[in-house]
């Protein structure tokens, strides 16, 4: 365990009951973990620290301290458990899971499993809990942590705790024996019954603040010794809020070393202790490590922090701001000797150095931007992107801003830094060009543009590109860029075809040209490396593959899609906006087979940053509630839609808040709850306009359909199910369908009819429908324009060549392409 306690003698176990419970749990295979939650101050800690000396001889023990300044960085918990992280490699949010585990299988012993120990994990950001989750998901990964009481359990770790992946051990206040065991340790003597009595009802039993009103009183002598027992010599003065107050006189009755040291902390820490040892009295360190209030980690790096975040906060409140600048400027100057190479000394350094005016290179701060952009942590990304000045670098400097500004919401602010890139750049030739023109594309969706207005965007494009060819080569070929960029142009206007409806062929030259080399079997391969994989490569897969699931070819679908998701590890970079772009498409070929996710299907995001159409925030609502949906859990769907609502009320880049609404309504209507139907259709309608294009579409379908039960209209759950059809036909993604297949819990019954390779739902009808319902069809047929076949999800009877215009649809052989899953080649 880290040195939690400094060198002071450990207190009693009094909290007997819940170690022997933590110890228990994690003796079995599950739960993964366990998390001790208790108000703060009541001894979370201690109880951390005894666990982790219990469990040391069964685990190999890694043990950190979260401290505040963890949750300024996204993937804060990554500095912890990957200190040395490169700042010039590829960074994602797979690429730090990957490291992450590395590291934590690294510091275990042979043969035994790793138990990561960690204190306050209520100061992480949302992507750090989802990367303890990932890290959870591996059977030799254990974790114990503290989390405050007073804050929510958040989402990411209240899915653990339901799915018993995580345990909660809830901590009270300590009872008066419990304190009177506390309080016999920390005199060195027997505490007299009115003394347990007064400090327990003083402090309502939390034993930091009985630590710190033990402290205080025993300063002012008005603790004294009496026939062999310690007792008071009168009434304790308390003013104020206990804790806050007591915390306040700590920090005025410091020394002034001592106080220096605390100070330092509370702007820098955590701090390695040599660089702390430079700037402050060793003395006085090692005196606050004696009575426990810093902590230094007892590892290599010997990173040292405050105890309790009261006490920093405290601190930083009476220093004001020129004093703190000037301490952290003494620590970047102390540090500068020790510094590394890792992505988090370079956010750190270019951070300071930018506050205070020094110069910055230009190079450092376009790989802030960049690598801060990848890891969704982007005020900093739009703050290094900004500051760059050289003009050689304009272009991807201005792509990297326009990428901050998008992820934050400022679409407009996005497109008009985008615009001025795509229209003025020298650098035409280059892929970052045809960046810019995918993120112009991608910003420009959420104001819900004309098809014109995005055509137009293609079109200048390619003139641009047209303009700067400085001829053809010997044998009129195009030069290796301008053929480049002209092949990631002509992808992109495949995806704007697929926005309406219409995919591409896996037969088509382009899709031969640049997927084929990804889709070879490496042990059918001449050559030793397939050629690297390119964003227009991987994106073209993507949409083929939506394609294939839109014609009914859904395991060719997953495993195509698939196939892209890997890829999207394999390219130069993973921009996040990308990344969330194919999973999307993946898990809608997931959905669209009758699967709900895998192991591949994760990617990282925050409310608090944007909430791009991702599986996490308020699209990871959306996405949980379309599946409890499926499943016919419509209480449950109609909870995640209300969570999907508020957290897109936050962020909504991608249009997601319509369907949200749209699905509420409709899953409540099933329900029968018509209150909560009108509330639904009323956010609608107040709404109505934002969104793109497909998902206004298919919010209206989902909409109209629970409206119709409100005006009385009969066979209601019949229109809704031919809305739900209709819409697929018009070429909806199944994420985006609502599956209201699920109006079957009016009458109707789902079942999986598994087929070679493709497991398709198909829907019959029980009696008891309403009249009109043609209950008396067999399965799959006889419902009308909405009909319910052998659809994906029961969105219609696609893949038979009479809608849409995919492969499959008319004119195109449905047989025109195949995917041989052992052999891995298209065939």
């Amino acid at each position: 365990m880290d040195d939690t306690e400094g060198t002071h003698t450990s207190p009693p176990i009094i909290r007997a009951a819940e170690l022997q419970e933590i110890v228990i749990a994690l003796s079995g295979p599950e739960p993964a973990g366990v998390v001790i939650s208790g108000p703060g101050g009541s001894g979370m800690t201690t109880l951390l620290g005894a666990a982790a000396s219990v469990l040391r001889g069964s685990f190999s023990v890694i043990a950190h301290n979260v401290s505040e300044s963890f949750a300024d960085i996204p993937f804060g918990i990554a500095m912890a458990l990957v200190p040395d992280l490169p700042a010039r490699s590829k960074v994602w949010p797979g690429s730090i899971v990957a490291a992450c585990r590395k590291a934590v299988r690294g510091a275990t012993a042979s043969g035994s499993s790793a138990l990561l120990v960690l204190d306050n994990i209520d100061f992480l950001d949302d992507m750090s809990l989802w990367l303890l989750n990932q890290l959870l998901v591996e059977p030799d990964i254990r974790l114990i942590a503290t989390h405050r009481s007073d804050r929510p359990l958040r989402m990411e770790l209240m899915e653990s705790v339901v799915s018993r992946q995580l345990s909660v051990v809830t901590l009270d206040e300590l009872t008066q024996e419990q304190l009177r065991e506390y309080l016999d340790h920390r005199l060195g003597g027997r505490a007299a019954r009115s003394l347990v009595r007064d400090i327990h009802a003083l402090t309502g039993g939390n034993l930091q603040t009985a630590k710190l009103l033990l402290d205080e009183a025993s300063a002012r002598g008005e603790i004294v010794e009496q026939a062999d027992s310690w007792m008071l010599s009168g009434p304790i003065r308390m003013d104020g809020s206990q804790a806050l107050e007591l915390t306040r006189h700590r920090l005025e009755g410091y020394s002034v070393p001592q106080r220096q040291v605390v100070d330092t902390l509370a702007v820098g820490e955590p701090i390695p202790l040599a660089v702390l040892e430079e700037l402050v009295q060793k003395r006085a360190i090692e005196a606050l490590r004696g009575d426990g209030t810093i902590r230094v980690q007892n590892d290599s790096q010997e990173m040292a922090t405050l105890s309790h975040a009261i006490e920093g906060r405290l601190a930083r409140q009476q220093l004001g701001p020129a004093r703190i600048l000037e301490l952290r400027r003494s620590i970047y100057i102390m540090s500068a000797p020790l510094a590394d190479d890792s992505l988090w000394t370079l956010f750190r350094r270019v951070d300071l150095e930018q506050e205070n005016g020094l110069p910055v290179s230009d190079a450092d701060l376009l790989a802030v931007a960049i690598a801060a952009n990848d890891i969704h942590d982007n005020r900093r990304a739009r703050r290094a992107a900004d500051a760059v000045q050289a003009p050689e670098l304009a272009l991807i400097a201005g792509v990297e801003l326009a990428r901050a500004l998008y992820q934050t919401r400022d679409f407009t602010g996005a497109v008009t830094v985008l615009k001025g890139l795509v229209a003025n750049t020298p650098d035409v030739l280059t892929a970052d060009f045809a960046h810019a023109v995918w993120l112009l594309l991608h910003a420009l969706l959420p104001t819900s543009p004309g098809v014109s207005v995005l055509q137009a965007v293609l079109h200048d494009a390619r003139r641009r590109v047209e303009a700067a060819a400085v001829g053809p080569l010997p044998g009129g070929q195009a030069s290796p860029e301008q053929s480049a960029v002209r092949d990631e142009l002509d992808v992109l206007q495949v995806y704007l075809d697929a926005q309406n409806g219409s995919w591409p062929s896996a037969g088509s030259e382009l899709f031969r040209r640049l997927c084929h080399s990804q889709l070879i079997d490496p042990v059918l391969r001449s050559e030793t490396q397939p050629p690297p994989p390119t964003l227009a490569c991987v994106l073209l897969m993507a949409l083929v593959s939506q394609g294939l699931a839109v014609s009914g070819r859904f395991a060719d679908a997953v495993a195509l899609s698939k196939l892209a998701l890997e890829a999207v590890g394999k390219l130069p970079r993973c921009p996040v906006d990308f990344h969330s772009t194919i999973l999307t498409i993946h898990g809608s070929n997931l959905i669209w087979r009758g699967q709900w996710g895998g192991t591949e299907m994760f990617c990282a995001g925050s409310s608090s940053y944007s909430n791009r159409m991702s599986y996490f925030g308020g699209s990871a609502h959306l996405y949980r509630a379309l599946v409890l949906a499926r499943q016919g859990s419509l209480e449950l769907a109609c909870e995640q839609f209300r969570q999907a609502k508020a957290r897109l009320d936050e962020a909504d880049p991608d249009g997601l808040l319509p369907p949200a609404l749209g699905g509420l309504a409709a899953a409540a209507w099933l329900l029968g709850d018509v209150n909560q139907v009108r509330r639904a259709l009323a956010a609608y309608d107040s709404r109505l306009s934002a969104g793109n294009y497909l998902a206004s579409q298919l919010a209206e379908s989902y909409s109209s359909a629970a409206r119709s039960i409100l005006i009385g209209a009969e066979h209601s759950h019949r229109k809704l199910l031919q809305l739900a059809g209709s819409a697929a036909k018009r070429g909806h993604r199944a994420l985006e369908m609502l599956n209201l297949g699920l109006a079957a819990r009016t009458g109707s019954r789902g079942y999986r009819q598994l087929g070679p390779g493709v497991s398709e739902v198909v829907w019959s009808v029980e009696p008891g429908m309403p009249p009109g319902s043609d209950a008396t069809q067999e399965p799959g047929h006889g419902l009308g324009a909405g009909q319910l076949g052998a659809g994906p999800l029961g969105t219609g009877p696609l893949g038979t060549g009479s809608h849409g215009t995919g492969p499959g649809s008319a004119g195109e052989p449905l047989q025109d392409w195949a995917f041989d899953q052992e052999r891995g080649v298209c065939v």
